[in-house]
């Protein structure tokens, strides 16, 4: 059994954490040699996890040694996400922007949360297809009149159709006799 692109998005994480059986390693390791795609989001993540770890090393470096993150930077990460949705004020882009320019950690952390975003994007528009073609079919599929489809009527319309065909032959039979 072949692992697909989807189940990847799931098994990317498990597998850079080293979480996986040594089966189903060897199969997300056959699957990375075949699948571009799927090898270039294990890139993508990798190389932010390792830029994160040394995030936090530069970090915890910079506290025991007394600096402080300055406030700048504090506010830039607070703010991040929003500007890269688009949900700041233009005062507060510009700010952004201009801390950006000037501040190289700043640029990496804008391009890895662009790159997520694209990675998001990417993966939900790939999930809706799939559950819409998904769908499609299922809905084709009940549609479909089966080999062994019959007409079969409810027990109690059936009883109800052999009054009304018995009273109207009584009927009948009672017109005909009157007419003779």
């Amino acid at each position: 059994m072949e692992i697909t692109c989807a189940q990847m998005d799931v098994l990317l994480s498990f597998y850079i954490d080293g979480d996986l059986s040594r089966a189903l390693k060897l199969k997300v390791e056959e699957h990375l040699k075949k699948c571009s795609a799927c090898r270039a989001k294990y890139e993508i993540i990798k190389s932010m996890l390792s830029d994160l770890r040394s995030s936090f090393e530069d970090s915890e470096l910079e506290e025991m040694a007394g600096n402080a993150v300055s406030s700048q930077y504090k506010v830039f990460q607070n703010n991040l996400s929003a500007y890269v949705d688009n949900e700041l004020s233009p005062e507060e882009n510009v700010k952004i922007k201009k801390f950006t320019i000037n501040n190289r950690n700043a640029r990496k952390d804008l391009e890895d949360a662009y790159n997520i975003r694209k990675l998001m994007c990417d993966s939900f528009n790939k999930t809706k297809a799939d559950a819409r073609h998904d769908f499609s079919k299922s809905v084709m599929k009940q549609l479909e009149p089966s080999e062994d489809y019959s007409f079969s009527f409810h027990p109690v319309l059936k009883v109800a159709i052999a009054f009304v065909m018995t009273v109207l032959i009584l009927s009948a039979i009672i017109v005909f006799s009157l007419t003779l």
